[in-house]
C-alpha cells in the first residue's frame, strides 16, 4: 500500500489466486497419480500499478519533482537573439556533462518565458543576458522564484551532479 499527500491509500501491485478461471478454460494437468487436475492461476498486476505509482508521485510533489526525477533539469533562456549562440554552447556543454537541459530562444519578454517554464516545474531557469554572456556567467533561478545569482556553467555543472548524485539530499540552494 501507498499512501499519497492527502493520506489516501492505494494498493499498487498484486497477485490474485484464481480457482475459477482455469476451470472455464478447461486447463487441466496430469498428476502424479495420472489423474486430470484443475491447475489454480496466478494473476500479477504491473502495468496498472506503475500507472497508479506515478501518478501518485506527480500528486506527492504536486509536479514538482526532484531535479534527479525531472525530465528536464535546467532551461537555458536568451533575452534577445544576439545571445542565440551563447545559449546553444552553452546548452551542449551541460548536456556533456550529464545535465537534463534545453534552450528557449523564443522572441518573448524574459518574465514570459520565466513564469511559462515556472508553471511547467522545470528545477533550473538559466537566464542569459549580454552581461552574462560578456562575463561567460548564467543568471541562476530555481522554480519557486529563489534568485541563486551568476554563476559559470561549469560551477553549475558541477554542484548539479552533487545534487543529482545525493538525490537531493544537497541542492543548489544549500
Amino acid at each position: 500500500m501507498l499512501r499519497d499527500a492527502i493520506g489516501r491509500d492505494w494498493q499498487c501491485g498484486t497477485l490474485q489466486v484464481d480457482l475459477n478461471m482455469p476451470a472455464r478454460l478447461g486447463a487441466h494437468y496430469i498428476d502424479e497419480h495420472s489423474q486430470k487436475q484443475t491447475p489454480v492461476m496466478l494473476h500479477r498486476a504491473i502495468f496498472g500499478s506503475l500507472e497508479r505509482f506515478f501518478g501518485i508521485l506527480l500528486e506527492h510533489y504536486a509536479g514538482r519533482l526532484p531535479t534527479w526525477l525531472s525530465p528536464v533539469h535546467a532551461v537555458v533562456m536568451s533575452i534577445t537573439d544576439r545571445q542565440h549562440s551563447y545559449a546553444l554552447e552553452t546548452v551542449e556543454y551541460l548536456k556533456n556533462h550529464g545535465v537534463l537541459a534545453v534552450t528557449d530562444l523564443r522572441n518573448e519578454k524574459v518574465g514570459f518565458k520565466i513564469r511559462e517554464h515556472t508553471l511547467q516545474r522545470v528545477p533550473y531557469l538559466l537566464v542569459a543576458g549580454d552581461r552574462e554572456v560578456a562575463a561567460h556567467l548564467l543568471s541562476v533561478r530555481t522554480r519557486n522564484g529563489n534568485d541563486l545569482g551568476a554563476m559559470s556553467p561549469e560551477l553549475f555543472a558541477q554542484r548539479l551532479a552533487v545534487e543529482l548524485e545525493t538525490r537531493g539530499r544537497q541542492s543548489l540552494e544549500d
